[in-house]
Formats: structure tokens, C-alpha cells, sequence
């Protein structure tokens, strides 16, 4: 099953100040957005952003983007994603800001890319986390 039966093209354009063209897609099935910068050279970036605003200052969203590396339902190791990405010569990152978490992934090439991605999104939907982690990573009592 390829890319375009599963997700629908909202628009395409071509940019005046870069050498690329910018799609936007949709999922049927999950209303997943995806948006392409097709462009050459040998680096691939992802950013993967999440809706995390909330109402308080208790900081979860950022608590759980440092809990996502700890490992994912069948990955349940921390540090495992890191030596994958680093084997692949790549990189993954995550910031918060006020209304949602993006979680970052560099890599130089796509073979690279594909190979640590579907690992690196289970680890975004699926992360586990137990209280060891936390106090790992957050109380540090």
C-alpha cells in the first residue's frame, strides 16, 4: 500500500526563496497531517509535534517528553533509541513550548531515516513509563 492511497494531498506549491516544493497530506483513516519539503541534498529532518497545551503549571507535557526516551512498548530500554539513531548517524531531539512538543530526527540519508523512524514513533505513541522513570528523570530524590 503506498503513501498516496493512504493519504490525500491538500495542496503543493513551489517556494520562491528555496529550491523546493512544499505538500501537505492528510490521513483518511487518522486525520494525521503530514507536510514534505522536497528538496535535494542528502540530509532528512523530521519534526513530530504534538498537541500538549495545558491549563496549569504542573509541566507534564515536558515530564513526558523526557519519559518518551525511555523506552516504548517493544523497545523498553532506555538509551536503546539513542544507540540506533547513533548507528545511523543520526540524531533525535525534543523541545516544549507552551502549546505543544515537537520531537526532532536527523539523519543523512533516507535508508538512514527509515530505518530508525518507525522505532523513534513508537517511542512518541507508545512510550513507557514507570516510576523508576520518573524519579529518573524527573524527582531525582
Amino acid at each position: 500500500m503506498s503513501f498516496e492511497s493512504r493519504f490525500r494531498k491538500i495542496q503543493s506549491f513551489k517556494v520562491y526563496y528555496a529550491p523546493c516544493t512544499i505538500s501537505q497530506y492528510v490521513s483518511e483513516r487518522s486525520g494525521l497531517q503530514v507536510v514534505v519539503a522536497d528538496r535535494k541534498g542528502p540530509k532528512v529532518n523530521g519534526y513530530f509535534t504534538l498537541a500538549t497545551e495545558i491549563f496549569d503549571d504542573s509541566g507534564a507535557p515536558h515530564t513526558l517528553e523526557h519519559l518518551v526516551f525511555m523506552g516504548s512498548k517493544n523497545y523498553q530500554y532506555k538509551g536503546l533509541l539513542d544507540k540506533m539513531s547513533s548507528r545511523a548517524y543520526s540524531s533525535t531531539n525534543a523541545w516544549t513550548a507552551t502549546d505543544h512538543t515537537a520531537y526532532t530526527l536527523e539523519t543523512t540519508g533516507w535508508d538512514d531515516f527509515a530505518q530508525v523512524l518507525p522505532v523513534y514513533l513508537e517511542h512518541i505513541t507508545l512510550p513507557t513509563i514507570t516510576d523508576e522513570g520518573i524519579v529518573t528523570e524527573v524527582s531525582h530524590r
